[in-house]
């Protein structure tokens, strides 16, 4: 993919490692039922998408080794608007941006004043961001199982290009048909998990939400 710092791509070890598993990032209780079929899972997945204009939430997202052990943990936020419009935000333990504003797609490091641009549709194919900001191209760019999972639906996906830097991607959806996570196994053998809460269906969100605009003195790559 060629951009160090796409959400959910994760590589060795380096100082803005963590942001990489970033985002990207989709997005009335009902009685427990048997999960076994994959026809629930997409059910779950076209319903919680049913209606939904925009979205928003906060998470946590840990890294680990191939081993399980923990190697990073982090805080943020994110929002977005269907179908192409994102912002994720890591907030601890450094900050770092990712936008998508229907045309690019930026990638901010405040504290190295560096930014990534590159066209949105380049920068999105087949990366766990296509899921959150296009669900439409699902079939296209990913081959879809699911498993069954205590409390919920959990989609299992893989991407159908050989230039993807992740091999399994999941995706888990609540009984009550929110999303409770993301989880991807990069081509290194590294797994990260975003758990969500605080989440928002539908929320007034601006357009300067979805913008971004380099400060003086940024130094702006164009891979």
């Amino acid at each position: 993919m060629g951009l160090q710092s796409i959400p959910f791509v994760v590589r060795p070890m380096t100082r803005t490692s963590i942001t990489h598993t970033l985002f990207a990032v989709l997005l009335g209780a009902i009685a427990a039922a048997p999960l076994s079929a994959f026809a629930d899972a997409r059910a779950a997945l076209d319903r919680f998408l049913k209606g939904l204009d925009t979205y928003s939430a906060e998470f946590t997202q840990t890294l680990t080794d191939e081993t399980g052990f923990l190697l990073q943990e982090a805080d943020g936020r994110f929002s977005m608007a269907l179908p192409d419009r994102l912002r994720w935000q890591l907030t601890e333990p450094f900050e770092q941006w990712i936008v998508a504003d229907g045309e690019h797609l930026w990638i901010y490091d405040p504290e190295l004043r560096q930014a990534t641009v590159r066209p949105v549709e380049a920068a999105l194919e087949a990366t766990p961001l296509a899921l959150l900001t296009q669900p439409h191209r699902l079939d296209e760019r990913f081959e879809v199982a699911e498993e069954q999972i205590a409390e919920g639906w959990r989609l299992v996906l893989r991407p159908r290009t050989r230039d993807a830097d992740f091999t399994r991607l999941e995706l888990d959806l609540g009984l009550d048909y929110d999303l409770r996570g993301l989880a991807f196994m990069d081509i290194f053998g590294q797994r990260t998990e975003i758990r969500v809460h605080g989440t928002r269906r539908n929320p007034a969100l601006g357009p300067a939400e979805f913008q971004f605009t380099p400060p003086p003195g940024t130094d702006v790559y164009r891979p």
